[in-house]
C-alpha cells in the first residue's frame, strides 16, 4: 500500500493560510478612513434617503424599544414620514460596514476556522 504523501491536517492548514493571505493582501488593498459626519447635509445624504431595499424582500430584526422609538421618530420628523425605519436602519449598516470593514476582516479571519 502505498502512503499518502501529504498528510490532510497540513493541506487544510495550508488552504486556510493561503485564503488568509489572499485575504490579507485584499484588506491592504481596499484601505477606507470615513470622516466623522459633520454636516447636517451629510447626514441627510447618508442616512434620510429612500431605501434600495424593500422592506419584504430582507429579514426581520429586534431593535430595542427605545432604539425603534428613537429610530421612529427620526423617520418622521426629519425624514418627513418619507422613510422606513428599515430603510434608516440600511442606511445606518451600509456606513458602519464601510467604516469597519478592515476591522471585521481582520476579526474574522483571526476566528474563521475550516470545516475541514
Amino acid at each position: 500500500m502505498r502512503k499518502a504523501a501529504v498528510q490532510p491536517e497540513v493541506t487544510a492548514e495550508r488552504r486556510k493560510a493561503s485564503r488568509s493571505d489572499s485575504r490579507k493582501k485584499v484588506v491592504a488593498k481596499t484601505v477606507s478612513v470615513i470622516p466623522p459626519i459633520e454636516s447636517e447635509e451629510d447626514y441627510l445624504d447618508l442616512f434620510i434617503q429612500g431605501a434600495e431595499t424593500a422592506a419584504r424582500s430582507g429579514k426581520m430584526a429586534y431593535v430595542r424599544k427605545e432604539y425603534h422609538e428613537r429610530i421612529m421618530r427620526i423617520t418622521r420628523v426629519i425624514g418627513k414620514d418619507k422613510l422606513t425605519l428599515s430603510g434608516y436602519i440600511d442606511h445606518v449598516l451600509t456606513h458602519h460596514f464601510l467604516q469597519c470593514e478592515d476591522v471585521i476582516k481582520k476579526l474574522y479571519d483571526k476566528n474563521y476556522e475550516d470545516i475541514f
